[in-house]
């Protein structure tokens, strides 16, 4: 049995045993000061969204249009 067998066959959906509350607590956050980061913060800070123009605020914009 592989390991995607193994957790759909102990999936409540399929009757299987499931104990949430015992699995381990993982306090995850994301990275910091990575490449990724700061070359984003570098294009945020260097070029404005395309397709926009200058001056242009979401205030000015009007009513949204409903699909």
């Amino acid at each position: 049995m592989n390991t995607w067998e193994a957790i759909f066959s102990q999936s409540p959906a399929n009757q299987g045993y499931y104990n949430g509350e015992r699995l381990p607590q993982v306090h995850w956050d994301w990275p910091k000061s990575t490449w990724f980061q700061a070359r984003l913060g570098s294009i945020r800070e260097n070029e404005r969204p395309r397709g926009t123009k200058a001056g242009r605020n979401l205030k000015d914009a009007g009513p949204m249009r409903t699909m």
